[in-house]
């Protein structure tokens, strides 16, 4: 059995769709029991209801797990996204070493090799500081930016033909991944044998820019969309707008400036492997 946090998630229903379909039992561990949850079940999966910072409880949702998929899902709206992250991750691996779960696959990113300098990207160097004393098997795998987070700007493209970016400059290209390839490389890890401790995988399916973006948007949405530089600072008091706080403004505001000067990406020196979804696929699926 596989147990699979944040599986209401991009990444953790893609993983589970993949298990599933595998002929693998799977439990998903999530927030809420609802309609999803139900329609999960008759799909054949275990679904627990779990508290990431309830430690003991996530411990007994782990017994029994040949491997778990650890995710944080993203504590956006939390006042310290940063203390937020560091206290699930530390319930999530007490938990999982309270289980004894043999093998572990964390969800990290790239540039997470990184101990300053990238903004939310820090949360996944947290976590992999963390794992390092994990008593069992760790399999690291760190993905490339989502294609589907385009999808934050939608709106704008629909409303104005505006792609807004604060990926500098709009030609660069830089890897991104699709959540689903995220899904299913997890997937394929989790069932990997193997006898190394620690083992870290690259994950990117294609190096795409806002341009590219943009012109894969002007085709499904029928009319066209131009990439446009967003101000750091207009952008910045839009988040806030939206509610966002202060603190989680500047994290991705510094994420972005380590993309920027190229401080972010991956170190090269570990497994690589590529994703098979096309940044048209990917965004055709979410403008859907």
């Amino acid at each position: 059995m596989y147990a699979i946090t944040g599986a209401f998630g991009q990444t953790g229903q893609a993983l589970c769709h993949t298990l599933l379909a595998q002929g693998h039992p799977v439990r998903m561990l999530v927030r809420r029991d609802d309609g999803e949850a139900s329609a999960w079940r008759a799909r054949g999966a275990e679904v627990r209801v779990a508290d990431l910072l309830d430690t003991s409880a996530l411990a007994r949702a782990f017994e029994g797990a040949q491997a778990a998929y650890l995710m944080n899902p993203p504590a956006y709206f939390a006042d310290d996204l940063y203390a937020q992250a560091r206290a699930v991750h530390t319930s999530l691996v007490a938990a999982a070493a309270m289980a004894r779960v043999p093998h572990v696959v964390g969800l990290s990113s790239i540039g997470a090799q990184h101990a300053r300098g990238t903004g939310n990207i820090l949360t996944t160097h947290d976590l992999e500081q963390r794992l390092a004393a994990y008593p069992g098997r760790v399999t690291l795998l760190r993905a490339a930016n989502f294609m589907e987070n385009w999808a934050w700007s939608f709106d704008s493209v629909r409303q104005r033909g505006v792609l807004p970016s604060m990926f500098r400059p709009l030609e660069r290209a830089v890897p991104m991944v699709s959540a689903q390839d995220v899904g299913a490389t997890a997937a394929a890890l989790l069932q990997a044998p193997g006898t190394v401790q620690r083992h870290i995988v690259e994950l990117w399916g294609e190096d795409s820019s806002p341009h590219d973006a943009a012109r894969v948007l002007s085709a499904l949405h029928g009319r066209p969309v131009q990439a446009v530089q967003a101000d750091p600072a207009e952008w910045a008091a839009a988040m806030r707008g939206q509610g966002f706080p202060a603190a989680t403004v500047t994290a991705f505001v510094k994420l972005f400036e380590g993309f920027n000067t190229g401080h972010t990406r991956f170190e090269g020196t570990h497994e690589t492997r590529r994703g098979t979804t096309t940044l048209q696929q990917a965004l055709a699926a979410v403008w859907a």
